[in-house]
């Protein structure tokens, strides 16, 4: 219990950090989110408007206030209304989240159907084309960046066969280009991340002892060497999801796709304070959420971990 409560408190003060560090930040920023409001259409604003919007959005308060109140409507669960769009935080963020988690499954998926069968397949056999393969995938996934992928995924699938849609979210169609865009590097990532580890793991003495007890060579792989050989894997697969969970912005922008990533591109050029700071404020819960769930998988998988007898 007490370390549940020391976690908690941890969590507490680290999130508070985080928004404080950003919520200052924002204000050093040049330009100023009132002038950008009123200035929409290219319409002049008289310096008493100007004043009568910045006490209105409370933007004339001292800096420590305007966080204290923004505190105030989070434990109230309110994240505030755009001030571009006037529509809640909450909401936008949401729909984003839900089109970017979309993006992401999609690379994750394409990412695990070619690191999975290279990464294993290179650690089990000797034949050197298989070995050549997943080290061809993997640099050159690891040297190609992501955007000149969809660049040419574009140019030939879209432009030159048409068989695809170039850009926009309309149907699993328009899902495939920027899915493949970002599954190819991230599978450059785990290739030879499960092909070390499991080779590692093959060679430890407990493999040893099943085969002298005469466990099949398939019950030793799926049992024991992959479920040994996971938890490295599942601690970088951690950090994935927590970039992927900031939106993937250059492939979102590129293609344009509405997750979050893209949407924080206009919140950051309209100087859009409420959208920017929920932002924040999910992507960190987000994030911390993952992480305590991958280290709570990675013990269970692996309970000799936690008790310090792995070497």
């Amino acid at each position: 219990m007490h370390s549940i409560v020391k976690r908690l408190l941890s969590l507490s003060l680290f999130t508070l950090l985080i928004t404080f560090s950003c919520f200052v930040l924002l204000r050093l920023l040049p330009g100023d989110p009132v002038l950008t409001l009123l200035n929409i259409d290219e319409l002049s604003a008289t310096l008493e408007q100007i004043e009568a919007a910045r006490r209105e959005l409370g933007y004339d308060q001292p800096l420590l206030v305007q966080y204290v109140r923004w505190l105030q409507d989070i434990l109230t669960l309110r994240l505030g209304n755009s001030l571009q769009t006037g529509r809640p935080v909450i909401e936008m963020l949401l729909e984003s989240y839900l089109v970017t988690a979309e993006l992401a499954l999609g690379g994750i998926l394409i990412a695990l159907l070619i690191a999975l069968p290279l990464g294993i397949g290179s650690a089990l056999m000797t034949r050197r084309s298989v070995v050549r393969l997943a080290h061809l995938v993997s640099m050159s996934g690891a040297t190609v960046p992501g955007f000149w992928i969809g660049l040419f995924l574009v140019d030939l699938f879209a432009v030159r066969l048409g068989w695809l849609p170039v850009m926009g979210r309309e149907g699993m169609t328009s899902l495939v280009l920027p899915a493949l865009s970002l599954g190819f590097p991230l599978a450059s990532v785990y290739i030879p991340l499960i092909r070390l580890n499991l080779r590692r793991e093959l060679n430890q003495p407990y493999i040893e002892l099943a085969r002298m007890r005469g466990i099949s060579e398939r019950t030793i792989l799926w049992r024991y060497a992959l479920r040994g050989s996971l938890p490295p894997v599942l601690s970088v697969f951690g950090l994935t999801l927590g970039s992927l969970a900031g939106g993937v912005v250059v492939l979102e922008v590129l293609f344009a796709y509405p997750g979050v990533g893209k949407l924080m591109v206009d919140a950051i050029l309209q100087r859009d304070y409420p959208l920017i700071q929920g932002y924040i404020l999910l992507t960190t819960g987000i994030i911390l959420v993952l992480h305590q769930g991958i280290r709570s998988l990675n013990r269970a998988l692996r309970p000799d971990w936690q008790k310090g007898i792995h070497t």
